[in-house]
Protein backbone atom coordinates (compact mmCIF):
# COMPACT_ATOMS: atom_id res chain seq x y z
CA UNK A 1 0.00 0.00 0.00
CA UNK A 2 1.37 3.16 -1.08
CA UNK A 3 0.98 5.57 1.47
CA UNK A 4 3.57 8.48 1.69
CA UNK A 5 4.78 8.44 -2.01
CA UNK A 6 5.36 11.81 -3.40
CA UNK A 7 5.64 13.00 -7.17
CA UNK A 8 7.81 16.47 -8.01
CA UNK A 9 7.11 17.58 -4.52
CA UNK A 10 3.42 16.87 -3.99
CA UNK A 11 1.95 13.90 -2.36
CA UNK A 12 -0.06 11.67 -4.14
CA UNK A 13 -3.29 9.84 -2.93
CA UNK A 14 -2.81 6.36 -1.13
CA UNK A 15 -2.91 3.83 -3.61
CA UNK A 16 -4.05 0.34 -1.79
CA UNK A 17 -4.06 -2.68 -4.88
CA UNK A 18 -4.98 -5.77 -5.24
CA UNK A 19 -3.41 -8.07 -7.24
CA UNK A 20 -4.64 -11.71 -8.96
CA UNK A 21 -4.05 -14.10 -10.65
CA UNK A 22 -6.33 -16.65 -12.17
CA UNK A 23 -6.32 -19.90 -14.53
CA UNK A 24 -8.00 -20.24 -17.51
CA UNK A 25 -8.87 -24.22 -17.94
CA UNK A 26 -9.71 -23.86 -21.67
CA UNK A 27 -8.12 -20.91 -23.61
CA UNK A 28 -10.20 -21.31 -26.28
CA UNK A 29 -13.15 -20.22 -23.82
CA UNK A 30 -12.50 -16.85 -23.69
CA UNK A 31 -13.13 -13.16 -24.03
CA UNK A 32 -11.95 -9.96 -25.36
CA UNK A 33 -12.76 -6.24 -26.43
CA UNK A 34 -11.25 -6.54 -29.32
CA UNK A 35 -13.68 -8.44 -31.91
CA UNK A 36 -17.00 -6.28 -32.08
CA UNK A 37 -18.78 -6.72 -35.49
CA UNK A 38 -20.95 -4.50 -37.58
CA UNK A 39 -24.44 -4.82 -36.39
CA UNK A 40 -23.94 -6.63 -33.25
CA UNK A 41 -26.09 -5.71 -30.57
CA UNK A 42 -24.46 -3.99 -27.04
CA UNK A 43 -25.64 -4.95 -23.73
CA UNK A 44 -25.24 -3.57 -20.31
CA UNK A 45 -25.18 -6.04 -17.59
CA UNK A 46 -25.28 -5.08 -14.09
CA UNK A 47 -27.16 -1.89 -14.71
CA UNK A 48 -29.44 -1.43 -11.63
CA UNK A 49 -32.51 0.86 -11.93
CA UNK A 50 -32.31 3.25 -9.56
CA UNK A 51 -28.79 3.58 -9.85
CA UNK A 52 -27.81 6.31 -7.50
CA UNK A 53 -26.36 9.79 -9.72
CA UNK A 54 -23.85 9.73 -7.05
CA UNK A 55 -21.76 6.63 -8.36
CA UNK A 56 -20.00 9.99 -10.03
CA UNK A 57 -18.04 10.70 -6.92
CA UNK A 58 -14.26 10.21 -6.77
CA UNK A 59 -14.79 9.68 -10.83
CA UNK A 60 -12.55 10.04 -13.32
CA UNK A 61 -15.26 12.31 -14.97
CA UNK A 62 -14.88 14.61 -11.56
CA UNK A 63 -11.16 14.33 -11.89
CA UNK A 64 -10.32 15.60 -15.62
CA UNK A 65 -13.56 17.54 -16.35
CA UNK A 66 -14.29 18.83 -13.14
CA UNK A 67 -11.05 19.98 -11.64
CA UNK A 68 -12.47 17.96 -8.54
CA UNK A 69 -11.44 14.90 -6.07
CA UNK A 70 -13.87 14.62 -3.97
CA UNK A 71 -17.20 12.47 -2.96
CA UNK A 72 -17.41 9.05 -1.87
CA UNK A 73 -16.60 6.28 -4.16
CA UNK A 74 -18.66 4.15 -5.81
CA UNK A 75 -20.61 1.35 -3.52
CA UNK A 76 -19.73 -2.09 -3.45
CA UNK A 77 -21.94 -4.54 -3.21
CA UNK A 78 -20.31 -8.19 -2.75
CA UNK A 79 -22.96 -10.86 -3.57
CA UNK A 80 -24.07 -8.46 -6.71
CA UNK A 81 -20.56 -8.24 -7.85
CA UNK A 82 -20.45 -12.65 -7.83
CA UNK A 83 -23.59 -13.05 -8.99
CA UNK A 84 -22.96 -10.02 -11.60
CA UNK A 85 -19.69 -11.81 -12.54
CA UNK A 86 -20.77 -15.67 -12.49
CA UNK A 87 -23.00 -14.80 -15.46
CA UNK A 88 -20.65 -13.14 -17.46
CA UNK A 89 -18.45 -16.23 -16.53
CA UNK A 90 -20.82 -18.79 -17.35
CA UNK A 91 -21.44 -16.40 -20.91
CA UNK A 92 -18.30 -16.47 -22.27
CA UNK A 93 -17.69 -20.72 -20.96
CA UNK A 94 -20.69 -21.73 -23.10
CA UNK A 95 -19.44 -20.11 -26.00
CA UNK A 96 -22.22 -17.27 -25.70
CA UNK A 97 -20.30 -14.06 -25.69
CA UNK A 98 -16.48 -13.70 -26.89
CA UNK A 99 -17.07 -10.00 -26.60
CA UNK A 100 -17.17 -8.16 -22.99
CA UNK A 101 -15.27 -5.50 -21.69
CA UNK A 102 -15.84 -4.04 -17.83
CA UNK A 103 -17.15 -0.80 -16.73
CA UNK A 104 -14.35 0.99 -14.91
CA UNK A 105 -12.30 3.80 -14.75
CA UNK A 106 -14.11 6.60 -16.87
CA UNK A 107 -17.37 4.85 -16.87
CA UNK A 108 -19.75 3.29 -20.26
CA UNK A 109 -18.00 5.72 -22.39
CA UNK A 110 -14.58 4.85 -21.80
CA UNK A 111 -15.71 1.16 -21.75
CA UNK A 112 -17.28 1.68 -25.12
CA UNK A 113 -14.30 4.22 -26.58
CA UNK A 114 -12.06 1.36 -25.84
CA UNK A 115 -14.06 -1.29 -26.99
CA UNK A 116 -14.52 0.34 -30.24
CA UNK A 117 -10.71 1.58 -30.82
CA UNK A 118 -9.53 -1.91 -30.10
CA UNK A 119 -11.98 -3.49 -33.30
CA UNK A 120 -12.08 -0.51 -35.20
CA UNK A 121 -15.86 -0.69 -35.30
CA UNK A 122 -17.91 1.62 -34.23
CA UNK A 123 -20.93 2.15 -31.53
CA UNK A 124 -24.55 3.45 -31.57
CA UNK A 125 -26.01 4.08 -28.42
CA UNK A 126 -29.81 4.64 -27.81
CA UNK A 127 -31.72 7.42 -25.85
CA UNK A 128 -31.24 6.16 -22.15
CA UNK A 129 -34.06 8.62 -21.14
CA UNK A 130 -32.07 9.60 -18.13
CA UNK A 131 -29.44 12.25 -16.90
CA UNK A 132 -26.28 11.52 -19.69
CA UNK A 133 -23.89 12.51 -17.00
CA UNK A 134 -23.70 9.63 -14.82
CA UNK A 135 -24.78 7.19 -17.72
CA UNK A 136 -22.12 7.66 -19.31
CA UNK A 137 -19.20 8.60 -16.98
CA UNK A 138 -20.77 6.63 -13.81
CA UNK A 139 -18.29 4.39 -12.40
CA UNK A 140 -20.97 2.01 -10.42
CA UNK A 141 -19.22 -0.95 -9.74
CA UNK A 142 -20.19 -4.90 -10.97
CA UNK A 143 -20.93 -3.82 -14.82
CA UNK A 144 -19.63 -5.17 -18.03
CA UNK A 145 -20.73 -4.75 -21.37
CA UNK A 146 -21.51 -7.71 -23.66
CA UNK A 147 -21.88 -7.52 -27.92
CA UNK A 148 -23.63 -10.13 -29.44
CA UNK A 149 -25.50 -11.08 -32.23
CA UNK A 150 -28.23 -12.04 -30.99
CA UNK A 151 -29.46 -10.76 -27.45
CA UNK A 152 -32.93 -12.83 -27.44
CA UNK A 153 -31.54 -15.98 -25.37
CA UNK A 154 -29.00 -13.30 -22.95
CA UNK A 155 -31.86 -11.36 -21.92
CA UNK A 156 -33.93 -14.72 -21.44
CA UNK A 157 -31.09 -15.61 -19.19
CA UNK A 158 -30.54 -12.79 -17.02
CA UNK A 159 -34.21 -12.81 -16.51
CA UNK A 160 -34.65 -15.95 -15.43
CA UNK A 161 -32.08 -14.95 -12.67
CA UNK A 162 -32.44 -11.73 -11.67
CA UNK A 163 -29.67 -9.91 -13.17
CA UNK A 164 -29.88 -6.87 -14.53
CA UNK A 165 -28.86 -6.59 -18.58
CA UNK A 166 -30.07 -3.55 -20.93
CA UNK A 167 -29.85 -3.13 -24.57
CA UNK A 168 -27.83 0.08 -24.99
CA UNK A 169 -27.53 -0.15 -29.00
CA UNK A 170 -25.03 -1.57 -31.80
CA UNK A 171 -22.10 -1.75 -33.07
CA UNK A 172 -21.46 -0.16 -35.97
CA UNK A 173 -20.19 3.22 -37.88
CA UNK A 174 -17.29 4.72 -37.88
CA UNK A 175 -17.70 6.59 -34.47
CA UNK A 176 -18.87 6.84 -30.51
CA UNK A 177 -22.55 7.93 -31.51
CA UNK A 178 -25.45 9.30 -29.14
CA UNK A 179 -28.26 10.23 -31.50
CA UNK A 180 -28.28 14.27 -31.45
CA UNK A 181 -25.72 14.54 -28.64
CA UNK A 182 -22.07 13.46 -29.93
CA UNK A 183 -20.71 12.01 -33.02
CA UNK A 184 -17.54 11.48 -32.33
CA UNK A 185 -15.11 9.56 -35.42
CA UNK A 186 -12.92 7.05 -34.38
CA UNK A 187 -10.19 8.49 -35.88
CA UNK A 188 -9.94 11.66 -34.05
CA UNK A 189 -10.52 9.16 -30.89
CA UNK A 190 -7.42 7.07 -31.79
CA UNK A 191 -5.15 10.27 -31.98
CA UNK A 192 -6.62 11.49 -28.44
CA UNK A 193 -5.93 8.41 -27.35
CA UNK A 194 -2.45 7.16 -29.13
CA UNK A 195 -1.24 10.93 -28.84
CA UNK A 196 -1.08 11.65 -25.97
CA UNK A 197 1.85 10.03 -24.07
CA UNK A 198 4.68 11.11 -27.18
CA UNK A 199 2.81 14.67 -26.15
CA UNK A 200 3.14 14.23 -22.58
CA UNK A 201 6.73 12.85 -22.54
CA UNK A 202 7.71 15.47 -25.15
CA UNK A 203 6.53 18.34 -23.03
Amino acid sequence: VSLYNETNGAAIPPTPTVGAVGLIADYAKRADFSSMQEGDALLLVGDEVGMPDGELGSSMYLREVLGREDGAPPSVDLAVERRNGDFIRNLIQSGQVTVCHDVSDGGLIACLAEMALASGVGALLGNPHRPLTPFLFGESQGRYVICVSNPTPILAAARAIGVPVTPIGGSGGNGLTLGGVFDIPLADLRTAHEGWMPAYMGA
